[in-house]
């Protein structure tokens, strides 16, 4: 009984202790809040502004009859002529941003704008989505972030083309050869009458010609659809009108919280100090 009532009265004065600290040390505390708030302030009024452009992308699609290798089919047959990871593998080397994107986006052309494009650039993989890629850009306007947006889209449009016509030119050479090889049977066919045949060798005359032809349509088709699925925007490019970044209000609250911690510890160790002198 008498340990708790120790126990209890302890307690009161570790409270009036605390209570008798705030009131002998306030003016320092305060002070100390007051002074990192106008820090803050003072770094949000200097502090360069930020705008930022957000988009998302789909990949260019190809017939995987073209693309064998690729995993990432749809239910149409068709699966990315580059997969979202490996975009963002290789936005990550400068030598991905010709000269006029380099420009478009503010920087020189002899400038490093490796690692995201000079680290104003983040691009991420949508989880889920296989064919959409996540793009967010800073810059010091809106107009300048919109701008750089646009020619990093039209850039990844026109990489992603030219990788699909690496991927139809060698069916362009087999289409060639077997429009030639049509066109030499229907000829030799042509020179004889069928009763000059024997009916074995007309028929497989005729189902060489067939094949051919079925060939050559499907070759047809599959450049006709991988041309038909570009990559592109899959909604338009958002810019921020207001700066993201400092954020005002976040920096204000940190700057009075850090203040008023500092003040507490300041006048913790003055009171300590003048116990122990």
């Amino acid at each position: 009984m008498q340990d708790e009532t120790l126990q209890t009265a302890g307690e009161e004065i570790s409270l009036k202790d605390i209570v008798h600290f705030f009131k002998r040390n306030w003016k320092r505390i305060v002070f100390c809040g007051v002074a990192g708030l106008l820090l803050s302030s003072a770094y949000v009024i200097v502090a360069p502004r930020e705008y930022g452009a957000i988009w998302q992308m789909k990949m260019a699609q190809i017939n995987n009859n073209i693309n064998s290798n690729n995993n990432n089919s749809n239910s149409n047959g068709l699966g990315n002529i580059e997969e979202p990871a490996a975009l963002i593998e290789r936005l990550r080397f400068s030598t991905a941003y010709p000269g006029e994107v380099q420009q478009q986006c503010g920087m020189r052309n002899d400038e490093e704008v490796g690692a995201y494009l000079n680290k104003k650039l983040e691009v991420q993989a949508i989880k889920n989505l296989t064919e959409l890629a996540q793009f967010k850009y800073l810059a010091d306007s809106p107009a300048q972030a919109k701008q750089c947006a646009e020619a990093i889209v039209t850039m990844i449009m026109v990489q992603q083309r030219s990788l699909i016509e690496e991927s139809l030119a060698g069916r362009q050479a087999q289409l060639n050869n077997y429009q030639a090889a049509l066109t030499e049977e229907q000829r030799k066919l042509e020179k004889k009458e069928k009763s000059e045949l024997v009916i074995f060798n007309y028929l497989a005359k005729r189902d060489r010609l067939s094949w051919l032809r079925s060939r050559i349509d499907a070759l047809q088709e599959e450049a006709l659809l991988s041309q038909m699925h570009p990559s592109k925007l899959i909604a338009p490019i958002s810019v921020s009108s207001k700066p993201i970044s400092p954020k005002v209000g976040l920096g204000l609250l940190l700057g009075i919280s850090l203040g008023l911690m500092l003040g507490v510890l300041y006048a913790l160790g003055r009171e300590v100090w003048r116990k122990t002198v």
